[in-house]
């Protein structure tokens, strides 16, 4: 069901990822779901409750991913799944949404914090979880820790992310996830 309260939250996503949460302001998702600014205060008193609201998507969103990651069947495959949900950013020269909400975390409210911070220790915590798995399975081979891996991982695609959308490191973030499973792999 396509409400306008989904509407909204679905033109956030794409205008963090494209402008940060900062970039844009409820006038410019008014415009562009043609609706009033009103209709959004209904649903998002403040701007502050639509971050919010858009951090417990995305959480709800990693949940989902790491159920279907746990289906496939090793922990290379359970990483190219991971890196293949972020192929549409890099084809839309767009940035992690996640990490984009990053990139203002001292503007925000601490409510907004927090919620951010939660949304990226969920990430972490679902790459740790695959890379451990990759570790013990002897499909990688890393010396820091899983978690601290997931952090390198994490800083290189989505830095990744933010050049590829510069024509000239067009095909970067490709080459980056690449690079990751290649000097994991044994």
């Amino acid at each position: 069901m396509n409400t306008t309260y989904t509407n909204i939250l679905q033109l956030a996503d794409k205008l963090i990822q494209s402008n940060g949460f900062h970039g844009f302001s409820y006038a410019d998702l008014a415009k562009e779901l043609d609706i009033r600014k009103a209709s959004i205060h209904h649903h998002f008193a403040t701007k502050a409750d639509l971050g919010i609201a858009f951090c417990q998507l995305k959480c709800e969103q990693l949940q989902q991913l790491e159920s279907h990651l746990k289906t496939l069947p090793s922990a290379k495959e359970r990483l190219k799944g991971y890196f293949d949900v972020f192929q549409s950013c890099a084809s839309e020269k767009q940035m992690c949404g996640i990490y984009a909400m990053q990139t203002d975390l001292r503007l925000m409210a601490e409510p907004l914090q927090k919620q951010v911070t939660k949304m990226a220790d969920l990430e972490l915590q679902i790459l740790s979880s695959i890379l451990r798995a990759g570790l013990e399975s002897n499909e990688f081979s890393f010396k820091t820790s899983a978690y601290q891996q997931a952090v390198i991982i994490c800083c290189a695609i989505k830095g990744a992310l933010m050049l590829n959308r510069s024509e000239h490191h067009q095909g970067l973030f490709i080459q980056t996830c690449d690079a990751c499973l290649e000097t994991l792999s044994l």
